[in-house]
């Protein structure tokens, strides 16, 4: 496995593995927020083996299904993109938007407002997400 950036992990939780790659939750608790980090040493999407974009293709709509499905989070949308302006390690965003959340109808990158999980928050939403998601492998 290769190594997360560590630029990656100061603004996001290792949580768990998936069939594509690392599972991370951003620490931004303002948005139901993860991101996927594939394994091995990738910069753009064109660079994934087909077999690593296809789990990724099923990872990703695994997630989404996840957010749009879950009560507790109220996700409208489901936003999906691999920008890698910052950290060039490929790494896809998954992210749950509603009209309410702070950063509305603009996009979440930049926005200022954020709020820490409290405790026991993240253990909650992960339980759930085992729950929908039987290829996901917890790390902790």
């Amino acid at each position: 496995m290769s190594q997360i950036s560590d630029r990656l992990l100061s603004s996001a939780i290792h949580i768990g593995e998936m069939p594509s790659g690392a599972l991370l939750l951003n620490d931004n608790a303002l948005y139901p927020w993860f991101l996927i980090v594939p394994h091995g040493d990738f910069v753009e999407w064109v660079d994934l083996p087909l077999e690593i974009q296809n789990r990724m293709l099923t990872d990703i709509n695994s997630l989404c299904g996840f957010l749009i499905g879950d009560e507790m989070l109220k996700v409208e949308k489901t936003n999906i993109a691999a920008i890698g302006n910052i950290v060039s390690q490929f790494h896809l965003h998954i992210v749950g938007r509603h009209s309410k959340d702070p950063a509305w109808p603009d996009p979440v990158w930049g926005h200022p407002d954020k709020r820490d999980y409290e405790a026991g928050e993240v253990e909650r939403m992960l339980e759930r997400l085992t729950g929908k998601i039987v290829s996901l492998r917890l790390r902790c």
